[in-house]
């Protein structure tokens, strides 16, 4: 299998944007506001859930996609398993920008409750069964769709 092929099909599970990319890059960030932004995603366990998102995506593109061997999703997991501290730090402009150092505190404090460790202990079923539950009905949108389609098409007079 070639580069190019891999790297479509990475695309195919995770789309990043280069200017995004170079834009996050470019932000100067203060580094209070930053440290506070990295503790954050560490109290929100954001590593976490991304990667369970991830998983959730890559088993869908497994059965949508059988033609591509089942080594390159298992060894694109594990690779992701192993560097999630390089997702994070392209997190902490983002939320950085996005927020006050004030209101990333404020945020952290919630996450070290009892509710907010809860919540984060929750998060990464709650966001699997959710993206199942999109994917359902994202099918059954298509079908009505495409219903609707071939009835419009099946009433269309012969040219």
């Amino acid at each position: 299998m070639t580069r190019a092929l891999l790297a479509a099909i990475c695309g195919l599970v995770l789309t990043v944007s280069p200017a995004a990319t170079q834009e996050q890059a470019t932000r100067k960030i203060d580094p209070a506001t930053a440290a506070a932004a990295r503790r954050l995603l560490t109290v929100t366990g954001a590593a976490k859930l991304a990667l369970t998102s991830i998983e959730t995506m890559i088993n869908a593109q497994r059965g949508a996609n059988p033609q591509i061997p089942e080594g390159f999703w298992d060894a694109f997991i594990a690779h992701a398993r192993r560097d999630t501290t390089q997702l994070v730090e392209l997190l902490v402009p983002i939320y950085a920008t996005h927020l006050t150092r004030d209101e990333i505190e404020q945020l952290i404090r919630f996450y070290d409750s009892p509710i907010g460790k809860r919540l984060t202990a929750v998060q990464p079923m709650i966001s699997q069964e959710s993206m199942v539950a999109g994917q359902t009905w994202g099918e059954a949108m298509g079908r009505i769709v495409g219903d609707s389609i071939a009835r419009a098409t099946e009433n269309l007079p012969p040219q």
